[in-house]
């Protein structure tokens, strides 16, 4: 028996040199995080698979920026943090995996535009090595910039081979030709079934998705910086249809129910970070100014293009004052408790011309 054990001490750090050996090289090649000085931006870096968009303000140098990134573990960058370059338009970064086969090239960009006014969701790709759509807008200076982000990108954790029109959110023919955003409620999986989220609604919303396992609510952050009038309404054209069965989060069938769509306007008060609120502020964040919500009545199936106009009301005693920063989050989804897992499988939204309308001077 001694003999065994000592031949099994002798072997031992030999396994294990062999298993290290062995052992496989990273193969993530992800940036992390972004960050620039803070006194520049408007908002947190929107960081997605493929680009980094830094939203500063109008007197920003571009010529002369520095950002800097964190990237996965082991992995390199090309070029390397502390290069100084001209990002009036968008520059590229390479990160490297450790085992050096993995790469992955982000578009760079940084803005000063406003908000628009207008969303007419005619542009769209595929990202995430072509998984699902992502729309966007196209800057003064002719970079995309990534207004409005969805939940894809956590449906794509349990999608397995689920085609780019099988996602909650994607593309539809637009009113006048060009693309709509389609929202449409899913099955996720039988471990989502059995794990208390069955379901996924499709969304939109200005704003940006990060994924966070531990509570998927946590995961939407919605908003993004406002400035000039108080909209009058929120207006936009629609198409719906309810599918059969409501379901709950135990994916049990909820007796008479009936889903229903939800697409709304907050204005909230601008603070120096966390300029979001999350996808279970159920309407009663502190810093909301005013809401515009199409009402339960107005929520119609309809085949044909449809418009709503909702109004944008003042919160009581809330006042707007256009000279401060605000934050706009417009949020769509094509079931109403969809937060909450509740809604009906096949439930179809889509969305075309959403438009902040402001009161007109009377004309004589």
């Amino acid at each position: 028996m001694k003999q065994y054990i000592k031949a099994l001490l002798l072997v031992t750090p030999v396994l294990m040199i062999s298993c290290i050996k062995d052992e496989e090289l990273d193969t993530n090649a992800d940036i992390l995080e972004a960050y620039i000085p803070s006194e520049y931006l408007k908002t947190d870096p929107i960081v997605t698979n493929t680009s980094v968009e830094f939203r500063v303000k109008a007197n920003t140098d571009l010529e002369k920026q520095t950002p800097f990134f964190i990237i996965s573990p082991n992995a390199t960058m090309d070029p390397p943090n502390g290069t100084t370059r001209d990002f009036t338009t968008s520059q590229q970064v390479t990160v490297t995996a450790q085992d050096k086969r993995w790469k992955k090239t982000y578009t760079v960009s940084f803005t000063s535009d406003e908000l628009s006014t207008l969303y007419t969701f005619n542009n769209a790709e595929l990202v995430d090595r072509n998984r699902y759509y992502r729309f966007y807008e196209v800057g003064s200076n002719g970079d995309k910039i990534y207004d409005w982000d969805s939940g894809n990108q956590g449906y794509a954790t349990v999608a397995g081979s689920t085609p780019p029109d099988g996602y909650p959110t994607s593309i539809s023919p637009g009113r006048r030709g060009g693309l709509a955003v389609k929202m449409q409620t899913v099955y996720t999986s039988n471990l989502g079934a059995n794990t208390g989220n069955p379901i996924a609604a499709g969304n939109m919303f200005l704003g940006v998705f990060k994924l966070n396992i531990f509570n998927t609510l946590k995961s939407t952050k919605f908003g993004l910086p406002y400035t000039g009038d108080l909209p009058t309404s929120l207006r936009g054209m629609y198409k719906y249809e309810a599918g059969k069965v409501v379901t709950d989060s135990d994916f049990n069938e909820v007796p008479g129910a009936k889903d229903s769509f939800d697409i709304y306007a907050i204005l909230f008060e601008s603070q120096k970070k966390d300029n979001f609120q999350y996808g279970d502020h159920a309407f009663k964040d502190p810093r909301n100014v005013a809401i515009a919500r199409i009402e339960e009545k107005d929520r119609k199936e309809t085949k044909l293009w449809t418009e709503f106009n909702v109004p944008f009301n003042l919160l009581p005693g809330k006042t707007y004052d256009k000279t401060k920063d605000y934050v706009l989050a417009i949020v769509m989804t094509s079931s109403v408790d969809g937060a909450d897992f509740k809604g009906a499988i096949g439930s179809t939204l889509i969305v075309d011309e959403i438009e902040l309308v402001y009161e007109q001077e009377n004309k004589n």
